[in-house]
């Protein structure tokens, strides 16, 4: 969603309140900009892209529908600095290649915001922090050594997991800033996704309401994706992976599933209270200014 179709949502409940005969005050006007801001809980997605399969390309259509769904097109912006007008940005892990070291993360991780990787993604857990697989031990066979049997990759050869739990919340900014942004999609390669109605996304709106849980589709030792897109703006994505953190062995009632690539659409900056309040403030005062004119010629004619 762009910053202006998140703006018409405020000026249409603005525009409500000049239609009122009583005096609109400017507490009146910053409480329905304000009640405004949560955009509706129960809006439908635009789009569903689920699939799942033994291997990459059987699940890469269904990713690359998803890309133009999010992207107008198909235009990746990489390392960009700042929100552009359109497109989308994409985390694989996979910096460093075949050779890189399994590599710890704190949370928050700013990896994806900072330095030369400028994506907009910041990512938090309630666990201990993130691991991105690699040597010497690939697909966390560091962790558990029947891991890397069970582990398929999409974009070789990293893959990315929560440690300590397996919940985790992707959370938006301008690329390479610390201002918040929404996204319109958001979509995520899953691994070994064994058990039904586990592995989920649930998307929360700017108010941090949920749109809904989505679930994985299942493929046992394959791959899965999920892509949503909504009008609505989605200020947070909340990654549910299985139903242990990483450590036991899979099977059975436990289900251990780990993260590959990541696909959202462009950032776009958050407005701040303060700017939405004048925002609203300079429309009510047009509006009631052509309603002051229109009223003025209604009674030349009537006095004529």
């Amino acid at each position: 969603m762009t910053v202006p179709r998140v703006l018409f949502r405020w000026v249409a409940s603005v525009t409500v309140l000049v239609g009122f005969s009583a005096p609109v005050s400017a507490t009146m006007i910053t409480v329905a900009v304000m009640l405004a801001l949560p955009l509706s809980a129960t809006a439908s997605p635009i789009t569903i892209r689920s699939i799942s399969g033994p291997d990459a390309a059987s699940i890469q259509p269904v990713v690359d529908l998803f890309r133009t769904d999010v992207s107008a097109g198909g235009v990746n912006n990489g390392n960009t600095v700042g929100s552009l007008p359109n497109g989308r940005r994409e985390v694989n892990w996979d910096g460093g290649g075949a050779a890189a070291p399994a590599t710890l993360f704190a949370s928050p991780m700013n990896t994806f915001n900072a330095g030369v990787t400028t994506r907009g993604l910041v990512s938090t857990t309630a666990g201990t922090g993130f691991e991105i697989s690699g040597q010497p031990s690939p697909e966390f066979g560091d962790i558990n050594a029947t891991y890397p049997g069970i582990f398929e990759t999409f974009s070789t050869p990293r893959l990315f997991s929560p440690l300590g739990s397996n919940v985790m919340d992707a959370l938006f900014f301008g690329p390479g800033t610390n201002t918040p942004a929404s996204v319109f999609g958001f979509g995520a390669v899953s691994t070994d996704v064994d058990l039904p109605n586990t592995s989920s996304l649930e998307f929360f709106n700017l108010a941090n309401v949920s749109l809904g849980t989505f679930f994985v589709p299942t493929f046992n030792n394959g791959l899965s994706f999920l892509g949503v897109t909504f009008t609505d703006a989605i200020g947070r994505v909340r990654i549910t992976t299985g139903n242990t953190a990483l450590g036991p062995n899979d099977g059975g009632a436990t289900d251990i599933v780990a993260l590959d690539d990541f696909i959202y659409s462009e950032p776009q900056a958050v407005p701040e209270p303060a700017s939405l309040t004048l925002l609203a403030t300079g429309v009510v005062t047009i509006l009631a200014r052509g309603r002051r004119r229109r009223m003025s010629t209604y009674r030349r004619a009537v006095d004529q």
